[in-house]
C-alpha cells in the first residue's frame, strides 16, 4: 500500500479524532464526573457553612465540564471530516473498501482486515449517532426520544476502543517483527523512505 499524502492526512485525522474522543469520555467519567464533582462541591462549600442544593450542585458540576464537551463536539467533527475524505479516496480508487479488502483477503489476512472492518462499521455508528444527539431538535426528536441513541453511541464506544487497541498493537508487532518501517511510512510517506 502506498502512503500519500492525502492517506496520511486522512490517517492521523482519523487517530487524533478517535484518540481526543476517547480522551473527553474518560474526562468525563473520571475527573470531570458530575455525579463526583457535585458531592465534593457540596462537601467543600458545606465546610465553609455554605448549603447547596444536590440540584445546584449537579448545575455548577456540569457547568464544569462544560468545555470538555465543546471539545467533544469538535473532535467529532473532526472524526466526520475524515469519514468524507475516506469517501473520497474510495470513490476516486485511493483506497479500498474496507468490505471488499475483507472479502478479498487471504486467509492469513482476515483477521486483520476482520478487525479494521468492525471499526470503520463501529466508527460510522459512532459518527452518526452523534450526529443525531447533536442535531436532535433540527431532526425533531426529543432529549428524551434520543436515550436510546446515547445508550447506543456510548457502547458502540466500546466496539472501536478494542479494534483500536488491536491496530496499535498489531502496527508495533508488524514493526517489530517485519522491519518494514510502517510507523515511519505513515509519517513521512513512502518518498521519504529510503
Amino acid at each position: 500500500m502506498k502512503y500519500t499524502l492525502l492517506y496520511r492526512i486522512w490517517h492521523w485525522m482519523m487517530a487524533f479524532s478517535v484518540i481526543g474522543l476517547f480522551g473527553t469520555v474518560a474526562l468525563r467519567k473520571t475527573f470531570l464526573s458530575w455525579h463526583t464533582n457535585a458531592a465534593v462541591i457540596q462537601g467543600k462549600l458545606a465546610q465553609t457553612g455554605v448549603q447547596i442544593s444536590d440540584e445546584s450542585a449537579k448545575m455548577i458540576a456540569k457547568a464544569i465540564r462544560a468545555p470538555m464537551w465543546e471539545w467533544h463536539y469538535i473532535l467529532g467533527l473532526f472524526l466526520a471530516t475524515s469519514i468524507a475524505i475516506r469517501i473520497y479516496m474510495i470513490v476516486k480508487n485511493k483506497a479500498s473498501t474496507p468490505i471488499v479488502s475483507f472479502i478479498k483477503a487471504s486467509k492469513d489476512e482476515k483477521l486483520q482486515k476482520g478487525v479494521y472492518l468492525v471499526l470503520c462499521f463501529a466508527i460510522a455508528v459512532m459518527a452518526i449517532s452523534g450526529a443525531v444527539l447533536y442535531f436532535y431538535k433540527a431532526f425533531g426528536f426529543t432529549k428524551d426520544g434520543v436515550h436510546w441513541v446515547k445508550e447506543m453511541h456510548e457502547y458502540v464506544m466500546y466496539a472501536v476502543l478494542l479494534p483500536v487497541l488491536l491496530h496499535i498493537a498489531g502496527v508495533l508487532r508488524h514493526e517489530l517483527t517485519t522491519k518494514e518501517g510502517i510507523v515511519s511510512r505513515m509519517i513521512h510517506g513512502d518518498d521519504e523512505i529510503k
